[in-house]
Parts: C-alpha cells; structure tokens; sequence
C-alpha cells in the first residue's frame, strides 16, 4: 500500500495537459476513461493534439511539441506507457507492464532502453498498476523508488450489479482478451482439447472475430465444432457474458495486472489464472492457480473447475470478496493525488 492510496481532501485548481488517445475497449482506454471520470472538480483536463499514432516511435516527440505549445503551467499526465520527450512542466505517467521488453522485436526492447528509460528517468512521477510491474520497472529504469507508486486498478460495479446473463444454448467457458502471442491461447486451446468439456458439450468462447489462425489451430485439434467468438460485446453485454460463463480461464504468459481476473470475479465466475507476473497478486486465493506454460495443468484444473461445483462455490464467494477491495474511486483519488502534489512540486 503507498501512501497516496486513501481519499483525500480536496485540491487546490489544476490544470492537467493528457495525452487522451487511447481507444475505447482496450486496458488503457478503460483506465483512462475510469480515472476521468472521478476526476477532481478543481482539475481541468485539456487533451493534447497529438498527431502521431500510439505506435509511432515519434509519439513522445509529439507530445513535447504540443507540450511546448501550451506554454509551461501545469502538468502533463499520459494514462499509458508513453512519456514525453522533454518537458518544461513535471509530468505523471502510468506504466501497465513491460511487454514490449519480452514479446515484442528486438527494435521495440532497443527503444525501449535506448530512448524511453532515459524519458522514464525524466518524469516527476510513475504509476504502475502492480507490485510486480513497479518492481520490474524500478530494475529497469534505475528510477528512485519514491518516484515509482503502485495504484491498483479498480472494477467497474456494473460487472457486480449486473444479474442477467448472455443468452446461449449451450454452456461455455469464457476466454475474455485479446490474441497477442504472451496471452497463451494456443496452449488453452490444447488443454480444453485435451479436458472433458468438449463431450460434455462446453465450449470455449473467446470475444471478438474469428481468426484464421484459432480457427486453424481449433480444426486440428479436432473441436472446431465446440470453439464459439462471442464477435464484438458492447459494454452493456459484457457483465452478461462474463455472468453467463462456467468459468473464466485466463492463462497467460504475462500480465501487468490482469482486469479480467476481478471483472469475472465480481461477476459471480470462478476463475482459472496463471502463477507468473501480476495474475497471482490480483487474484489472491479467490482463482484456481496454474502454470501457464503446462498444457497438462490447465488441462487439469479445467477439468477441475468443470466437475466440482463445491470448488466453483467456494472460488465464487471468495472471488466477490476479492474483487470488492479493488476500486476505482480508491485509485482514481489515489491517482489525482499524485498528479496534484506533481503540479505543485515547482510552485
């Protein structure tokens, strides 16, 4: 726990420059929208004109220049990993995880330590989302450990107020997340292959489109026929679909911290994560515990998760227990805390 986790008071008028591009639906995006929403009433958020895309090696670039265009008051916060290149004012940025170290090419991990360690080092202040990507990035970045905090993310209440359920005829076992390599889907795919939910008529739902990949994977393990994608889900459906799940298997290789732990969590859904990096912080004892890189583990425990119902009950109540802790008043407060006492450190 760091000492910017409780509410405060309020503060005095400030007037916060952010690098606002996220997309809706994505990790960032749902940060960022949920920590603007709770935004202090003296805060004035201004979006920066940024006209380099999030992947553009230029993107801190940019972000000085449209710093410099507006003068040298107020600070400047980025709700994702990319700092500005120089700047006048101090600066607040959240960093989720370090993918790019391990899953992306050679050229991202060279830009990284070449370029954004030396900007990191520049900041006021980085948040990260857990203890373990904190300490990952202090190992990193050599930054002092008073500039780095940790502010968990919260969970939307609609996952927990929600009581209705997506409509399916048949019963499914929910994969929540996108389809990078790190998130393990190949050897998830094997471990249901492999476990007795195909026979029994479960499937394994995966949100968004088909692919030519899964679905090639999917026709050589021979279950084509149980994989369903749940396409495009709204914010609305979402809570429904996690509601409706046998349960949650998140299995990756890598998480900076791992939303859709606490949403099926507060869902009412057992949940079957893994033992590496963040997942087993977020989810404490309220999930069924595997190594990912074991395809005879997952098998296992989701064979598991199928049969015993007193299991799935017990991870149930302790998962609602689980994610109630999470906030995002608490870490929205705890945030603009750390962007106020930033703005104030040149006064």
């Amino acid at each position: 726990m760091n000492r910017y986790s409780s509410l405060e008071v309020a503060q005095p008028p400030c007037t916060v420059f952010a690098d606002l591009r996220w997309p809706a639906k994505t990790g960032i995006g749902n940060v960022m929208k949920a920590c603007m929403e709770r935004a202090p009433d003296e805060t004035t958020i201004v979006p920066l004109r940024i006209d380099s895309g999030l992947g553009s090696p230029w993107s801190p670039f940019q972000i000085s220049r449209a710093l410099n265009d507006e003068g040298d008051h107020g600070v400047f916060w980025s709700p994702g990993f990319i700092p500005p290149a120089s700047n006048k004012r101090p600066s607040v940025v959240t960093v989720h995880d370090l993918t790019h170290l391990h899953f992306y090419s050679r050229l991202h991990r060279a830009y990284y330590d070449l370029v954004f360690r030396r900007m990191y080092r520049g900041c006021t202040a980085v948040v990260c989302v857990s203890d373990y990507t904190r300490n990952e990035f202090l190992r990193w970045s050599g930054m002092l450990r008073t500039q780095v905090h940790v502010i968990h993310n919260g969970v939307d209440p609609a996952f927990a107020r929600n009581d209705e359920v997506f409509e399916s005829n048949f019963p499914y076992v929910l994969y929540p997340g996108n389809r990078r390599n790190y998130k393990n889907l190949d050897r998830l795919l094997t471990a249901y292959a492999r476990s007795s939910l195909p026979a029994k008529g479960v499937h394994l739902m995966l949100t968004g489109q088909p692919d030519a990949t899964l679905k090639e994977l999917a026709h050589t393990l021979g279950i084509s026929w149980r994989i369903s994608f749940a396409g495009d889900v709204s914010d609305v459906m979402m809570p429904r679909l996690y509601r409706g799940a046998l349960f949650v298997a998140f299995v990756s290789l890598y998480e900076g911290f791992g939303l859709p732990i606490l949403e099926a969590m507060a869902s009412g859904v057992p949940v079957l994560t893994s033992n590496v990096s963040a997942m087993p912080e977020v989810a404490g004892n309220a999930a069924l515990i595997v190594d990912p890189h074991s395809i005879s583990d997952i098998t296992i425990s989701m064979n598991r998760l199928a049969n015993d119902s007193v299991l799935r009950q017990e991870l149930v109540q302790r998962g609602r227990e689980r994610a109630a802790r999470f906030s995002w008043d608490r870490s929205a407060s705890a945030l603009w805390n750390i962007v106020h006492e930033a703005s104030l450190a040149t006064q």
